[in-house]
């Protein structure tokens, strides 16, 4: 009789992403010393099955540039040695969008893997892991059976380290969704400790009785963050790793699966989660003195401890200017666009407007990024010039940016112009259509 505990099921989900507007060399460079070396290392020693999540943005370049990567994605596929999650289809972050926007983004991202791929994703990446409560309801609507969530939304809700094994369950407006804590002790150590203390982990969680463990994290950290590369590569790690998780697997330790696997696996009950991102993410969107206090405060408590937490994404936009013009720029847009029968050049338009990373910025430039904030204008033109091209001009009074104050909002097929009477009229949005 073999008692020996069972092995813990790894799921190993990777991100791969570029964004709207960003410069070509960038893709390639990408796809050519982090992507590609990645899957095919991974492929080569048979770290499989893996859970990938590749972008919209990224996809269609790939579709234009490299199809043969696709066309390997795709192999592996049908294979069912890779598992595709969904996401919104230009990588937005779900919760600055309307509902319906969420829910068409997901439903487009869902539709273009079902054509290139012939598989719809049960599973969803969460752009940027940014959770508000009412996604769960949108995402039900959009087909979506689980989503990858980090673990300190469960722990902020008492779960122990030790229930995170298993797959959760929320629900908002009567629909669910189930939840995959992310683990993030594991996105510490992969790729960036030695790989004896990957096995350290495994072996503990193993001997804890651990159903399972899911890393969800960016495929850029194999090869695309500064440093990597030469660490994951040239000194080896990668090849330490896959290593490893072939022994472990031999030796009944850890087996890979899908994060499929473990969504059907044994779930631990009804959660609801706390709103917010990963622990960064929360640090990065404070302003500066709410920002030092916090820093003083994980000076005396844990810093991960789930009750010591920062700001949401959202406050980008009110730390930003630049941020919250094309944010709320890209919402009356999307409600034009819905109000004047969704023209198909002014829809996608729109949804390539959303693409997050111009909108806030972590360790990398984001909002700072003049190409990407441009990229952002160029789309939200196209939409507006669509949409005013056959219409009078027109001059309202509205509350354009939710700030309690009203700004006039000026629309002709040559202009889309927003000026702020209480700051001292201030040209705040000037759009050119004509050119």
């Amino acid at each position: 009789m073999d008692l020996r505990p069972s092995p813990v099921r790894f799921a190993f989900a990777v991100h791969i992403h570029q964004p709207v507007g960003n410069f070509d060399h960038v893709f390639k460079e990408h796809v050519e010393r982090v992507y590609r070396p990645f899957l095919e290392q991974t492929r080569r020693t048979d770290t499989r099955p893996l859970t990938l999540h590749v972008s919209g943005p990224l996809l269609d370049w790939l579709e234009t540039h490299d199809r043969g990567l696709v066309d390997d994605i795709g192999a592996e596929v049908d294979e069912g040695r890779i598992e595709l999650l969904g996401s919104g289809r230009y990588e937005p972050v779900l919760a600055a969008l309307s509902r319906i926007d969420r829910v068409e983004q997901v439903e487009w991202m869902s539709e273009t893997l079902a054509a290139r791929f012939g598989t719809r994703p049960r599973g969803l990446w969460l752009t940027e892991r940014v959770w508000e409560q009412d996604l769960a309801a949108d995402l039900a609507a959009a087909g979506i059976e689980y989503v990858l969530l980090d673990d300190r939304h469960l722990l902020g809700t008492g779960i122990p380290h030790d229930r995170l094994d298993r797959a959760y369950r929320t629900e908002a407006d009567g629909a669910g969704v189930s939840l995959l804590p992310i683990d993030e002790r594991l996105r510490y150590l992969i790729p960036f400790e030695p790989v004896r203390r990957v096995e350290e982990f495994f072996r503990s969680r193993q001997e804890a009785g651990a159903h399972a463990a899911v890393l969800g994290d960016d495929g850029e950290k194999f090869g695309g963050w500064p440093g990597t590369r030469r660490h994951v590569y040239d000194r080896g790690w990668l090849d330490r790793f896959t290593a490893l998780v072939a022994r472990l697997g031999d030796e009944g330790v850890a087996r890979l699966v899908t994060t499929g696997d473990v969504a059907d696996g044994p779930r631990g009950g009804l959660v609801y989660p706390t709103p917010g991102s990963y622990r960064e993410m929360e640090e990065w969107t404070l302003p500066r003195d709410a920002a030092l206090e916090l820093e003083r405060l994980r000076g005396v408590v844990d810093d991960r401890h789930p009750a010591v937490r920062g700001g949401h994404w959202r406050a980008f936009q009110t730390r930003y200017p630049a941020s919250n013009r094309m944010h709320k720029c890209a919402l009356a847009l999307s409600r034009w666009c819905r109000e004047e029968g969704d023209p198909p050049e002014a829809r996608a338009a729109v949804g390539r407007a959303q693409c997050n990373d111009a909108y806030w910025h972590g360790v990398f430039g984001g909002v700072y990024l003049p190409h990407l904030r441009q990229a952002i204008w160029r789309e939200l033109a196209t939409a507006a010039r669509t949409l005013n091209a056959d219409r009078p001009a027109s001059v309202e009074l509205v509350d354009h940016d939710f700030d309690g104050t009203q700004e006039v909002v000026v629309r002709t097929p040559s202009l889309l112009a927003v000026v702020s009477p209480a700051r001292q009229g201030g040209v705040e949005t000037l759009l050119r259509l004509d050119t």
